[in-house]
């Protein structure tokens, strides 16, 4: 495992308030796989590639801005974009908004590129290697662990997914990825999956549409929390949560 997935791993099973070794928990580790080595450090809305302004713009009306947001010319729809969510939610979304568009179309912006698969190839070795009972996915993780688990199928007590994007209108659903043959399963629970939990903040601006279920019948609870004003998208907060700790506990106690 990477030093980078280790401290990820460490950061995690403190949030859970276990123990950390790496026999108990793992992760998959994919951000250096759609790392594009160019401007991935700026929050700058106008250096976004023109796919990724698209899904900005895709974004910020499935949260409910105003037409207007998505017209005018040149690079003044994105302008206004990222200022209406700082306007909305704060700068700091705004901020997050940006970082994720970037990430996202590198993910997503052909239907099997390298860099998708080679992503989900990451998650599909780690599960392969520890043979895990829980998967547990936050954010873009959930898309890249749903498209891994229709793929390569493998036998899971329990999948959560945590501020999850996957039913985000024309940024991730439509885009959807499960493997020849699966098309027409978008929306049920992967295969060797015997359970799929979801939870959202009310207030994650990541998590759209917040019920997830109306385009993902697979899921099997859907439980919406309030993590707070601030950091309500980061998967500590999540992770902390007495809900995931119920179904993990739930899980345990039918051993």
């Amino acid at each position: 495992m990477t030093l980078a997935a280790e401290r990820l791993a460490a950061e995690w099973a403190a949030a859970l308030g276990i123990p950390y070794d790496t026999e108990s928990l793992r992760t998959a580790y994919y951000a250096q796989l759609l790392h594009l080595g160019s401007a991935q450090g700026t929050d700058d809305p106008e250096l976004l590639s023109a796919d990724a302004q698209r899904l900005l713009l895709g974004w910020v009306t499935a949260l409910g801005a105003p037409a207007e947001i998505a017209m005018g010319p040149g690079t003044l729809p994105v302008r206004q974009a990222a200022g209406w969510l700082a306007e909305r939610f704060g700068d700091a979304a705004r901020k997050l908004a940006v970082l994720f568009c970037r990430e996202a179309d590198t993910y997503v912006s052909e239907h099997d590129s390298p860099r998708r698969a080679a992503a989900r190839e990451e998650v599909q070795r780690v599960l392969a290697l520890q043979q895990p009972r829980v998967v547990v996915a936050h954010s873009l993780g959930s898309v890249v662990a749903y498209e891994a688990l229709w793929h390569r199928p493998f036998d899971l007590d329990l999948l959560i997914t945590l501020g999850s994007p996957l039913g985000m209108p024309h940024v991730f659903y439509e885009r959807l990825s499960l493997g020849e043959g699966n098309e027409q399963s978008k929306g049920q629970r992967p295969p060797g999956v015997r359970r799929w939990v979801n939870i959202a903040d009310i207030g994650d601006i990541v998590a759209i549409p917040r019920d997830l279920p109306s385009r993902f019948p697979g899921i099997d609870a859907h439980l919406e929390v309030s993590l707070g004003p601030i950091a309500s998208h980061k998967a500590t907060r999540y992770l902390a949560r007495p809900e995931v700790a119920a179904e993990l506990g739930h899980l345990l106690s039918h051993d």
